[in-house]
């Protein structure tokens, strides 16, 4: 393994971590609109199920010895929960992405990092302080002008995206309070096979028997891109990297995911990005900052 003049493991240092965070949020940032395309032109539950299968097959692959060896009920029980979670978190937010914009799915889903104080709460693990209450209150004013930007009564789009950011918090939660002396990425193996089952259970009961045309070479790119880099290699990066640096910095990276949502909608879909939604996107961005640094 590569050094430095310091005998520092190059992969250990901190600003090498700090690039994997960056890359992840930007992967999950850009998903947005290809995740968007791809709605566009087969079942959402039916696009879970494959890309959720093929991420379970590309972790199994890459944890295979470790997922031998951590078969502990603790293990596949945070799984299991995990992908419960998980799978209405990507239920929900694929499903709010047929009816709003990229953008504001991507930012309406950041949300969850100011829910995850009160949800904590919930479970018993320490009240909020008045910066989390205060960063809640600039949230939801964010939000205001989020969705008022299309009209009221609210967009459906916009109701799914907010209740996708309410699943991520409940994982953050779960990970949080049972994930310690846990194998992350065992657990996370057990996840998208749920996800993937899950899915799979849904697209038949609601999709019925779709039979997909035959993929083209774009459409086979779109979903490794989404299933082995979206999923498999950003969990795997995040995981490890917010072990190595300080939680407050990596958090406000990960954040960037949504920026870098809007980013991409307006590249690719020219979204418009009004006066009223870009105020609601910074009050909503300064509400994630501040309710995970102060």
């Amino acid at each position: 393994m590569a050094r430095d003049a310091a005998g520092v493991r190059l992969l250990d240092r901190p600003l090498v971590n700090k690039l994997f965070i960056l890359f992840a949020a930007l992967m999950w940032g850009f998903s947005f609109t290809t995740m968007k395309g791809l709605v566009n032109e087969m079942p959402v539950f039916y696009l879970l199920a494959v890309r959720n299968a093929l991420a379970m097959l590309a972790m199994a692959a890459w944890v295979r010895g470790r997922l031998l060896r951590e078969r502990d009920r603790r293990t596949v029980c945070l799984g299991l929960a995990l992908g419960v979670t998980g799978f209405g978190a990507y239920a929900t937010q694929t499903l709010g992405l047929t009816m709003t914009t990229p953008g504001k799915n991507a930012f309406l889903t950041a949300c969850y990092c100011v829910m995850v104080p009160f949800f904590s709460w919930a479970f018993g693990q320490g009240r909020p302080s008045l910066r989390h209450v205060l960063a809640a209150v600039v949230c939801v004013c964010g939000i205001a002008l989020v969705a008022a930007d299309s009209g009221l009564p609210l967009n459906q789009g916009d109701v799914l995206s907010l209740a996708c950011g309410i699943f991520y918090a409940l994982q953050f939660v779960v990970l949080a309070k049972w994930g310690a002396g846990v194998d992350a990425l065992v657990a996370t193996t057990w996840q998208f096979a749920v996800m993937a089952v899950c899915a799979a259970i849904t697209s038949w009961l609601f999709e019925g028997a779709y039979v997909p045309p035959a993929p083209t070479a774009g459409d086979v790119a779109t979903m490794l891109y989404l299933a082995i880099v979206c999923s498999c290699m950003c969990f795997g990066l995040l995981n490890r990297a917010m072990t190595r640096v300080d939680p407050a910095e990596g958090s406000i990276l990960s954040a960037l995911e949504a920026p870098f949502g809007v980013l991409s909608s307006v590249l690719v879909y020219h979204e418009l990005v009004t006066p009223r939604l870009l105020t609601g996107f910074a009050l909503i961005f300064c509400a994630v900052v501040a309710s995970e640094t102060g």
